[in-house]
């Protein structure tokens, strides 16, 4: 029962306001974009090992993550350019920093960024975009533990139910690439105009 509570799109949408969704998901959207960046920096690995996407390919996951990443280091060197007491040669470093350690201030301007990008949903499929999420991170909780074959099987069979109600709810679930990137190229675009 507690499974469903959590992770059933209408007993979230029966439970919590349109605030708290948007809160939950944008948080998720933002620390998803900070840790891909976190982890190439401290594994020394280029970002996305260096791909980019080819010549006329849009809309795909590798342009969005290109894209979102770029607008999180945008972000982080908007916000230290601001400091007058950095100079102009340690603004790298400056946005850097802020990433790595997730800054209150880099973490909230994101935030807006990213419920600005999940605005136009309805209550119902912002519902539906949570417990996407929450049965997302419940696998990847399974995946860091060890479980019987036993529980694997019924954990198996919930998670596949809740994957095809939230797949019918919205057809198509966007992933966290998809939805951060809505409202990213515009923004950036924006700011590179006003520099």
């Amino acid at each position: 029962k507690s499974l469903l509570k959590y992770q059933c799109a209408d007993a979230i949408f029966a439970g919590i306001s349109r605030k708290d969704l948007e809160d939950e998901l944008s948080i998720a959207l933002v620390n998803h974009q900070i840790s891909k960046l976190k982890v190439a920096w401290k594994s020394g690995k280029p970002f996305m090992d260096g791909k980019t996407p080819k010549y006329g390919e849009t809309d795909t996951d590798e342009l969005y993550s290109l894209v979102n990443s770029y607008t999180v280091l945008d972000f982080a060197y908007e916000i230290s350019s601001r400091d007058s007491q950095i100079s102009t040669k340690d603004l790298d470093e400056a946005a850097r920093n802020l990433v790595m350690t997730e800054d209150f201030t880099l973490m909230s301007s994101l935030s807006k960024h990213a419920k600005k990008a999940i605005s136009h949903y309805k209550d119902t499929e912002l519902a539906v975009l949570v417990a996407n999420k929450r049965v997302n991170d419940f696998k990847r909780s399974l995946r860091l533990r060890v479980t019987s074959d036993m529980d694997s099987l019924a954990t198996q069979a919930w998670i596949e139910h809740q994957d095809l109600r939230n797949e019918g709810a919205l057809e198509k679930i966007p992933n966290f690439e998809e939805l951060f990137a809505q409202k990213s190229i515009p923004e950036v675009l924006e700011r590179s105009v006003k520099d």
